[in-house]
């Protein structure tokens, strides 16, 4: 039986095509208890709870622990989503540790679907923090697992190119941005109701990298085409 967690609050919506190591069943006693906590966390994260529902993942993570041992897969998860509820609630740096111990259970446990998820999450945690430089070999590494073990169309590379193109814009790196943010926003664009990426927001973003480069016609193209998918959203321009 898998975690609640693992569907509601991880960061990969959907692992198809990947194999996980966070699959096998548990014994029952504590699988009864950890599920019970994982329930009650995942309710109070989707009411804003956070503090409550920190204090709940807490114990579900002793629980793991103690039945499952420190370097099991379902501790790994239990430790993603303490990562994901203190990011939620701006603590960046609170999160960190948690992802740290995720990414290194799941690295040996040789789970791809896992470890690309704590890759994600603890490179968007130093993202926040303003050091892109060392979220970039991070989404590197996460980009070339996806397109090795679920195809370069994989939903989520997407959004790991888009991360990658806008840590290189905010460091200057705006030529090695550009084909990023293009590349993202030819998954996206047939089908942008099909992901969970803001397709006007990319193409606003695409559109300044463009100019920065000094390609001012493409920009401007961009521009108008991005102002055409916030009409027809009805999402309004970042601020």
């Amino acid at each position: 039986m898998r975690l609640v967690a693992g569907v509601l609050l991880g960061l990969l919506s959907s692992g198809a095509g990947l194999v996980s190591a966070e699959d096998a069943k548990l014994p029952e006693a504590p699988e009864i208890t950890l599920n019970e906590l994982t329930v009650q966390y995942t309710l109070l994260f989707q009411t804003k709870k956070y503090p409550e529902a920190v204090q709940a993942a807490t114990r579900a993570l002793n629980v793991a622990e103690e039945a499952f041992g420190a370097s099991d897969p379902r501790v790994a998860q239990v430790l993603n989503d303490v990562g994901r509820l203190y990011q939620a609630q701006g603590q960046d740096a609170a999160a960190e540790p948690f992802h740290r111990r995720a990414l290194d259970i799941r690295e040996r446990l040789l789970s791809p679907a896992a470890t690309v998820q704590s890759l994600t999450n603890l490179a968007r945690v130093y993202q926040a923090e303003g050091r892109d430089a060392d979220a970039e070999p991070l989404l590197t590494r996460a980009l070339g697992m996806l397109e090795q073990h679920a195809g370069k169309d994989h939903p989520q590379a997407a959004r790991v190119l888009v991360f990658l193109a806008q840590g290189d814009s905010r460091q200057g790196k705006t030529t090695e941005a550009e084909p990023l943010f293009a590349r993202a926003l030819a998954m996206v664009e047939p089908n942008p109701h099909g992901w969970e990426l803001d397709s006007a927001l990319i193409m606003t973003q695409y559109a300044a990298c463009l100019r920065k480069n000094g390609k001012i016609h493409e920009a401007e193209a961009a521009e108008a085409h991005a102002a055409a998918l916030r009409t027809k959203s009805d999402v309004q321009p970042p601020p």
